[in-house]
């Protein structure tokens, strides 16, 4: 993990606050050479951002409350118009009526020339992964942690019945785990979900090995040196494997993450791939059981623990067609390098980051302690920004369809090839 060291900012008045945003050069508000211009802190500000079960439009109001107060910028939280903010935000710079601070999103390949370029502001450089989600050295979204996707939850009560003594580090003691918990009469030994999870958690399982067999995978295939059925196929033929044994059903593509959580909770469930932000879930409603974490599996026990997936938490991105690029990028640094603001934006979707505190969420903890044994933290297939992004739009929706059909009996090799056809058709450039 790059730049996770962080710093309390000290947010007094407007006043006080502007001389912190003055940068070496400056520019009128629209302009992305990394400047926020000559505009005061202060005045009223949109943000967009994403709405869920936990974060609410009361805790996103209640997270910028003490900025608010502190910089006299008076901030309004919109949730999506559209089905989420990725549909909302193309939506609205169509428009011309974009809001200042985009949050939970990257830039796209139509998207990225209306971001601010905020590579030359100094605390940037104290952000998680700056490095690995810059684009030819320039950033134009910054995040507040990492969120691990590469995580499987296990239930220790079902390995111990099972006679499993540790966690498996190979894929040949993974599907010796399974079987295992199969022959147990374990009702679900490994969980998958319906929808976008499907896909998600079938990269999650995969990103260690891939990585480890490819470093910079996605630069492979752009470059033409791979494709992307070559770098999934062997991933397909384990999920295959594990179909093909019951070890996971077609109920699970038709089954929802969140009643998949609530399976695992109640201790149906051996193992579930999740990210990160299940501990969150977790610590709402803990189990009857003790829960554990174990990184996905490798070809060799000596390449244990693989790189690890992971994400930015909270990336935050400012449109450079604002009329107040000021009081936007002073936002984005508060939430970035606040520590109070950090800590609250952790209780709203826990993430990890060096520093933080997770005594108090002993499953926060579990997965701190991957992200820490991990070798290095390596992006997910579904990333749309960076030098590691693939030249392709809709990767992740795709390749959650295509996976799908797995569980109803198409063959590895079958959706292999139709994950390159599909890259062939769409790619850009």
């Amino acid at each position: 993990m790059s730049g996770t060291g962080r710093r309390r900012a000290t947010w007094i008045s407007a006043a006080a606050v502007a001389p912190l945003l003055a940068l070496s050069a400056c520019a009128s508000p629209g302009s992305n050479d990394g400047a926020t211009g000559d505009g005061e802190v202060g005045g009223e500000i949109r943000m967009l951002v994403n709405i869920t079960d936990n974060l609410t439009q009361d805790r996103w109001e209640e997270l910028v409350a003490p900025f608010e107060e502190q910089s006299g910028v008076d901030v309004k939280i919109e949730g999506p118009t559209g089905q989420s903010v990725a549909e909302t935000f193309p939506a609205l710079l169509a428009a011309g009526t974009a809001p200042d601070v985009i949050e939970s999103i990257f830039p796209t390949i139509d998207t990225a020339p209306e971001v601010l370029d905020l590579t030359d502001q100094d605390w940037v450089a104290d952000t998680p992964m700056v490095d690995t989600y810059s684009t030819d050295g320039r950033t134009n979204v910054v995040g507040v942690g990492t969120q691990a996707q590469s995580v499987l939850y296990y239930n220790k009560d079902l390995f111990a019945k099972a006679g499993i003594t540790e966690t498996p580090t190979t894929w040949e003691e993974f599907d010796e785990a399974l079987a295992a918990l199969a022959a147990a009469g374990v009702e679900r030994p490994i969980a998958f979900a319906s929808d976008w999870a499907t896909g998600v958690q079938a990269q999650q399982i995969w990103h260690p090995q891939q990585n480890i067999t490819t470093p910079a995978w996605q630069q492979a295939v752009a470059g033409e040196e791979s494709t992307l059925g070559e770098q999934f196929e062997p991933l397909f033929e384990h999920l295959t494997d594990w179909i093909d044994a019951g070890y996971t059903t077609a109920d699970d593509v038709a089954t929802d993450s969140g009643t998949q959580e609530a399976n695992f909770i109640a201790g149906t469930v051996g193992i579930y791939p999740m990210g990160s932000w299940f501990t969150t879930t977790l610590d709402a409603s803990p189990p009857p059981f003790e829960v554990g974490v174990f990184a996905p599996p490798v070809d060799e026990a000596s390449d244990a623990p693989g790189p690890l997936g992971a994400t930015l938490a909270y990336p935050y991105m400012v449109w450079n067609g604002s009329s107040n690029i000021a009081s936007a990028t002073a936002l984005v640094e508060y939430l970035a390098t606040d520590e109070d603001a950090i800590k609250a934006q952790a209780e709203m979707d826990s993430f990890s980051r060096a520093g933080l505190d997770v005594s108090t969420n002993e499953y926060d903890a579990l997965v701190q302690g991957l992200v820490d044994a991990a070798p290095e933290l390596v992006v997910p297939g579904n990333q749309t920004v960076g030098d590691l992004a693939l030249p392709v739009a809709g990767f992740n929706a795709k390749f959650t369809e295509l996976v799908q059909g797995l569980w109803q009996g198409r063959s590895a090799a079958e959706v292999a090839a139709d994950l390159s056809a599909w890259y062939d058709a769409e790619k850009t450039g």
